[in-house]
């Protein structure tokens, strides 16, 4: 069970209409708005719930799991960072979590995983041209997320 079947389909729809518009905002201002940012915790965590009543409660269970142990993980991180992490990225990460632990919760550890991968590859990029300054973390988390969410169906 991936993004493309039809009984996620609502929830994820909810999914990709808040976190589309947060990948195209943090990339221009580096910051990720708490409205958006909110409006996704607080959609999965309405949505998902719906959706477990058609694909099973268990996946419920594993989507609390899985964004409980992703934003006590990035607390540290945001504790350790001082500053180079901000505190929507912690949000967004405990959102990416719920949606993707839904599905498996070793599909939110890969696209976590993914995104951090992504962004420090951008990051090499971006330094070996010459350019510095602040990258955003939160489009390579989503993206990193959004593709393992859809990759497994594409090459089912």
């Amino acid at each position: 069970m991936y993004l493309l079947t039809p009984e996620l389909w609502p929830a994820f729809a909810l999914f990709l209409l808040l976190a589309l518009p947060m990948v195209v905002t943090d990339a221009r201002e580096s910051r990720l708005p708490l409205p958006l940012n909110l409006g996704l915790l607080g959609a999965g965590a309405v949505a998902l719930p719906i959706t477990a009543a058609w694909v099973g409660f268990d996946h419920l269970l594993w989507a609390a799991v899985s964004c409980g142990i992703a934003t006590v993980l990035m607390l540290v991180l945001f504790v350790i960072s001082r500053g180079g992490l901000g505190f929507g990225d912690v949000i967004l990460v405990a959102a990416l979590a719920l949606y993707s632990g839904f599905v498996s919760p070793l599909l939110m550890l890969a696209g976590i995983w993914l995104g951090c991968i992504g962004t420090l590859g951008w990051i090499l990029v971006r330094r070996r041209r010459g350019i510095r300054g602040h990258i955003p973390f939160g489009p390579g988390l989503i993206l990193g997320t959004l593709l393992v969410l859809v990759v497994p169906v594409a090459t089912a």
